[in-house]
């Protein structure tokens, strides 16, 4: 009998032990799906920047010469297409803390990099982390022949 006696309450602690792996493996879970999600909005935040950027071609070129390989992005006017379709887009309202990192362009390829906080829903104690993406798009002419 007093051996039955030393066992008791035993299952009760395992139990309420693989209750607090589950939890917390749900809760990793959750954050890590979370965190891909945001990274995922930002991504397609900034493609679709980029292929605004990659819009802005050399009017005064592109007019006097026609399409052509030739053909260039205005540099000048990039940045202001991809800063016209965030703000179209409403990316600030959408994610929080929302920061355009840089904007490049070279005459052929526009690169859009933006980063925004982290928000974990269970394990918050990453506040600090940002998720950073870039993005890039190109002028391509595809002539005939």
């Amino acid at each position: 009998m007093n051996r039955a006696s030393d066992d008791r309450g035993s299952v009760l602690i395992l139990g309420v032990g693989l209750i607090a792996v589950v939890l917390l493996a749900v809760a990793v879970l959750a954050d890590a799906s979370v965190a891909f999600l945001q990274r995922q909005q930002l991504f397609a935040l900034a493609d679709a920047a980029a292929l605004a950027g990659a819009q802005a071609i050399d009017l005064d070129a592109y007019y006097a010469d026609g399409a052509s390989a030739a053909t260039r992005l205005d540099a000048v006017a990039v940045p202001g297409r991809v800063r016209a379709h965030l703000e179209r887009s409403r990316a600030a309202d959408a994610i929080d803390g929302l920061v355009v990192d840089h904007i490049t362009s070279d005459g052929q390829r526009v690169v859009v990099a933006l980063s925004a906080p982290l928000l974990l829903p269970f394990l918050p104690g990453f506040a600090d982390a940002r998720v950073a993406v870039e993005a890039r798009s190109q002028l391509a002419y595809l002539g005939s022949g």
